[in-house]
């Protein structure tokens, strides 16, 4: 990516590369900006192999401090700036770091980790007042003076590039070491997968330390001469109107919010704007169907794990799928007993990159997880899908999230999608619930209201709606009206959070409403 840069630098170098909240950044600003702060970094010692910590949220230092540390082929590892205590402090000690640079607000929330700001040898702070030099933080802007241009280090594409933490909702969360070849193929896989030009502007408030916005958005555009635009906070009500005012052609938008705009009062104007390309999962046929009708643009899918990269590219895709497998990978649908299952059966998704460094290095230092995640070079990404007779890949559940109930496996994924599909009802979480500790596991949803409907809402309603569409054994039997789901800087559901709740007062109990679920 770094050579890519400097390329279009040459071709277009005036040219808006990326618009952040605070500045935008040209092409030409992009490549000289990195160069410096490279340069500043290599006088400092960092130099290749050596993990830079990054505790940065979405503005333009990101994406000029990351593309630094690419061209001295050191790991740049961006931080989840919610983390904070043993969480952050988990980060700190896997990558053994002694270098990090971080916004000034986040100080505070390092220096109450053990060892506090002492625990870097170098620590450069964004913005804020006159760093605390007597605690040895030192002011980001040093590292802009020790010239324009950094002695030149060979990266070759197996080279790691950044290491990104996983949720670490299941245990310690892991950082997955990804090889700058990675992050070149994922963004190639975007680009032709939904049509970039130079003419695309790809929109994302997605947090830049997750791959999902670094590729669609900054990397993409690079390669495809466009732009970016990369909002540091998500826009809410004000969705629509930010995407028309920046020109967005392309968007990744979760379903909830696509619920959310749909749900909102339909306008002469909805259709007003320049998107082409709208990238979810997990919608109905009729919410695509309806979305696409009303907004002009055409929703497309994909499918892809931060280990992985891109499994299925984003591409035009029947309802209820995430594509077909793209040509970087082969891929298997294996079941418990380490055999492929028969075509249009269930099985946990396997993955093989086809060629060198199209997939991660490994979990950071920790050879035994790394380990575990591959059996004979596949990549077991702990997802349940199914095959087609077309070759369309159907997401299933998260292995560790489907449940069994009676005797049946429950998906969690098609539970939510029906309940979502009950009017009033704007987002869901599935969960396994065992009222004691000797009973049978029992399905329980959390349920997440649209504005206005909790006045018109039916728990019973609700019931009837899922005997209709749901086997008998995946009804809920508990269900939970909650102001908010709890959710990651991207959305996702943290549904470990909503494991371990007890039942409230309010929760209702379909057997104890009397309701008889059909059979």
């Amino acid at each position: 990516m770094p050579e890519i840069l400097a390329g279009q630098c040459r071709r277009m170098r005036d040219v808006p590369v990326t618009v952040f909240d605070d500045r935008t950044l040209t092409y030409g600003e992009l490549q000289a900006e990195s160069q410096r702060i490279a340069a500043g970094l290599q006088a400092q010692g960092i130099g290749r192999g050596d993990p830079v910590i990054l505790v940065i949220g979405n503005r333009s230092e990101f994406l000029t401090i990351f593309f630094a540390i690419a061209q001295l082929g050191a790991i740049a590892v961006p931080v989840n700036v919610a983390l904070k205590g043993d969480s952050l402090a988990h980060v700190f000690d896997v990558t053994g770091a002694r270098t990090a640079i971080a916004e000034a607000a986040f100080l505070p929330r390092i220096d109450a980790t053990p060892g506090g700001l002492g625990r870097f040898a170098q620590l450069f702070a964004l913005d804020g007042r006159e760093p605390a030099r007597a605690r040895g933080v030192r002011a980001f802007a040093e590292l802009l003076h020790a010239g324009d241009v950094p002695a030149a280090v060979r990266v070759a594409p197996g080279d790691p590039w950044t290491i990104l933490f996983t949720s670490g909702t299941t245990g310690p969360a892991k950082g997955v070491t990804l090889p700058h070849q990675l992050i070149s193929s994922a963004a190639w896989d975007v680009v032709h997968g939904v049509q970039m030009d130079a003419q695309s502007v790809f929109y994302t408030f997605n947090p830049l330390f997750h791959l999902n916005a670094l590729i669609y958005g900054p990397m993409a555009a690079i390669l495809a001469g466009a732009r970016a635009v990369v909002r540091s906070v998500f826009p809410r009500e004000s969705t629509l109107r930010d995407l028309r005012q920046a020109g967005a052609t392309h968007w990744t938008a979760t379903p909830f919010l696509i619920r959310a705009l749909l749900a909102a009062p339909e306008a002469p104007d909805d259709a007003d704007s320049a998107l082409r390309f709208v990238l979810s999962f997990g919608l109905t046929a009729g919410e695509v169907d309806t979305f696409e009708r009303r907004f002009d643009c055409r929703m497309v899918a994909g499918y892809g794990c931060t280990e992985t990269g891109m499994v299925c590219p984003p591409q035009p895709a029947p309802a209820n799928s995430c594509g077909r497998p793209g040509d970087r990978v082969d891929l298997r649908l294996v079941g418990a007993d380490g055999l492929d299952v028969p075509a249009g059966s269930t099985g946990e998704i396997w993955v093989r990159a086809r060629q060198p460094f199209d997939a991660m290095l490994g979990y950071y230092r920790m050879p035994e997880a790394t380990a575990a995640a591959f059996t004979d070079g596949w990549f077991r990404t702990g997802d349940l899908g199914w095959l087609d007779p077309a070759g369309w890949l159907h997401f299933v559940d998260r292995i560790k999230e489907s449940l069994k109930r009676r005797g049946e496996n429950v998906s969690t994924f098609e539970v939510e999608q029906v309940l979502m599909g009950f009017p009033g009802v704007a987002a869901a979480a599935v969960v396994g619930f065992r009222p004691d500790a000797r009973a049978e596991e029992e399905v329980r949803a959390f349920i997440e209201l649209a504005p206005g409907s909790g006045a018109a809402f039916d728990p019973a309603a609700l019931v009837r709606h899922c005997g209709r569409n749901l086997a008998y054994f995946m009804v809920p039997r508990f269900i939970d009206v909650v102001d908010a789901l709890p959710r990651t800087a991207v959305g996702k559901i943290r549904k470990q959070e909503l494991k371990g709740l007890p039942l409230q007062s309010g929760t209702f109990d379909v057997r104890a409403a009397g309701i008889e679920v059909p059979r």
